[in-house]
């Protein structure tokens, strides 16, 4: 229970950004509870505390809520929709975010942070980011990095010299191919591995609202402002990671580089100047010189942060890895699952080596798992996987023509979207990933074709 109390303030340090927040120990009792909109959810500190979350909320099905997910799997889920309602009969829909609380390799404990919203709120409008910290869970290490491409001893070669130094990393990779993996490899495996990591999507955040995670506020700059430090302040000493760099506002970008260049941050709203020592390592899914060909990346901030670059190439491209990751994957799976899984049979190994996977490694380790949850035999068959159906891949089919181009262009892509949300089960970040698209374009789609109900 201490341990829990002592991490609320650093897993809970965004109260400018989200409307609620729970955390949960181990046996499922609120031990925290927050809420800032009474108007959205009337359900009080005293009503909530030292109460199972299923006596709060009791149509909750806890085989498939995110927290007893977390609770149990140690699983974190980001930006999920999801609609509850309490024992007093409200009705709240919200966006969460969940996240385990570790202590030596054990679970004691979730945090969740929530976005309510209403019917007729604008979803693109809508943020709850995770800020990943070493206080949250174990952090993987080059040991992790599980591959048979032979490419992978040079990158392990790499990760190990540059984890010593302060210097910034880009890693270039398209989605899923384990740049967070590495970036956390290079913390854990260096100088800084006793001190914070933190991660931060930027896609996922307005410009204005970044600015403030990263540097931190002061009181009365915002309307509802605090003084509150941001993530470059809260990573002294240790590494600061931000994932999708290339989706930064090039007005923002400005401030990053001064940061690095001159390890000194200013809060927004403050004048005082604050040093910071901070090892930046930035990520790109798309290819970086080309977003400052483009002007969507700061030609000197790529300079800045390319000191050392390190790309991971797509899953398709790296031979020997569909076999042997899914064997690895299933191994997993088998453990957590309780299953018994001796591997693909014929059909499934002849569709995985011709698959693309657009998802690359993350979108293998979901299908795999996906076809743990229904193989019976000894071997996963094709009507395991299921989102597969039979032609959906086929280049020769072709969508229902609609009376105009643009009007049939429309309606498929529409159609992609419904079945990606359907197989993410409304994980809107997993939406984004499985259709390689930022969570930014996601919510504006989402937005456009009415898909928020």
């Amino acid at each position: 229970m201490n341990k829990i109390r002592e991490n609320a303030q650093e897993i809970l340090n965004l109260y400018n950004y989200f409307n609620g927040a729970m955390i949960i120990d181990k046996d499922g009792i609120i031990v925290y509870y927050y809420n800032n909109r009474r108007d959205l959810n009337n359900l009080t500190e005293e009503e909530a505390l030292g109460r199972h979350i299923s006596e709060i909320f009791p149509g909750l099905n806890l085989e498939e809520s995110s927290i007893m997910n977390a609770l149990c799997n140690g699983t974190p889920t980001a930006n999920m929709l999801q609609t509850w309602k309490t024992f007093k009969g409200q009705v709240i829909k919200s966006i969460n975010t969940t996240v385990p609380i570790f202590d030596e390799g054990q679970v004691i404990g979730v945090a969740e942070v929530s976005r309510y919203i209403t019917g007729s709120e604008d979803m693109a409008n809508i943020y709850v980011t995770p800020v990943l910290t070493g206080g949250n869970r174990p952090l993987y290490g080059i040991d992790d990095i599980k591959s048979q491409w032979s490419g992978m001893e040079d990158i392990k070669r790499i990760i190990s010299k540059v984890s010593n130094t302060d210097s910034s990393v880009l890693i270039y990779g398209k989605t899923g191919t384990g740049k967070e993996l590495v970036a956390e490899a290079i913390h854990s495996e260096g100088k800084r591995k006793n001190k914070k990591f933190l991660s931060q999507n930027c896609a996922a955040i307005p410009p204005a609202l970044l600015e403030s995670i990263l540097f931190g506020t002061v009181k009365g700059s915002f309307t509802g402002s605090e003084n509150r430090i941001g993530l470059l302040e809260a990573a002294d000493g240790g590494t600061l990671f931000l994932d999708e760099i290339n989706t930064m506002d090039i007005n923002l970008q400005s401030k990053i580089l001064k940061a690095i260049e001159e390890r000194m941050i200013t809060r927004v709203g403050g004048l005082d100047p604050i040093p910071v020592d901070v090892k930046i390592i930035a990520a790109s899914n798309e290819d970086p010189w080309e977003m400052v060909k483009t002007g969507v990346i700061r030609e000197d901030l790529y300079y800045r942060l390319k000191v050392v670059q390190i790309d991971l190439p797509p899953l398709k491209d790296r031979p020997g890895d569909i076999e042997y990751l899914s064997a690895y994957f299933i191994r997993k799976y088998n453990k957590i699952l309780g299953k018994n899984i001796l591997g693909l049979n014929d059909d499934v190994e002849k569709f995985f080596s011709e698959y693309s996977w657009p998802g690359n490694i993350r979108e293998l380790e979901n299908t795999i798992e996906g076809c743990l949850n229904f193989t019976n035999g000894p071997l996963i068959k094709m009507e395991d996987i299921s989102w597969y159906k039979p032609g959906k891949a086929d280049p020769a089919v072709v969508p229902e023509f609609c009376g105009t181009l643009k009007a049939t262009v429309k309606s498929y892509e529409k159609q992609l979207i419904m079945e990606a949300m359907e197989t993410c089960r409304g994980d809107l970040q997993k939406t984004a990933d499985m259709l390689q698209i930022t969570r930014q374009n996601l919510n504006n789609k989402i937005k456009e074709y009415n898909l928020n109900s």
